[in-house]
């Protein structure tokens, strides 16, 4: 069932690549799922979610295989080795984890592909990239605890 998960955030990844992609700047989707999946169930979704789904983007997208798998593997661990290294009065959480991963991942990416001309003005677009997907997915919840929360006071 989780595979469907990550499968579906491939997919959405890759139609935000295609299309938002070539105007503006596509929102990384992908990176915070793993995020989630290797932090609320298992470290092993991270991983291998991050290189089997960065290998078939690569191929969706005609980047050289291994070059998003590499670069979201390295994103995740780093991101993984800050937050075994705080301490408990600063603990990172879900969107501190995704959001440092995603950034990493992002600017590994830009190193890995095009290491010469990589950065720019671009390079700035990383962070509308990382933020507005962590928005979202940090709206989302309390939108349903919201509702469910007003229900609760309904019934009684």
């Amino acid at each position: 069932m989780l595979w469907l998960a990550v499968f579906a955030a491939v997919a959405v990844q890759f139609l935000f690549e295609v299309t938002l992609g070539r105007l503006l700047v596509a929102p990384a989707i992908l990176v915070p799922v793993l995020v989630y999946l290797g932090t609320y169930r298992d470290d092993t979704w991270s991983i291998e979610g991050a290189f089997w789904s960065g290998f078939v983007l690569d191929l969706l997208t005609q980047h050289a295989p291994g070059t998003s798998s590499m670069a979201m593997l390295l994103g995740i661990s780093f991101s993984r080795w800050a937050f075994s290294v705080t301490t408990g009065a600063v603990q990172m959480t879900f969107a501190a984890k995704a959001l440092v991963a995603s950034i990493v991942s992002d600017v590994l990416f830009i190193l890995i592909t095009d290491p010469v001309s990589g950065f720019g003005f671009r390079t700035l677009l990383l962070l509308p990239r990382t933020i507005a997907p962590l928005v979202i997915f940090l709206v989302i919840p309390v939108i349903f605890h919201g509702r469910n929360n007003k229900q609760k006071i309904g019934v009684r």
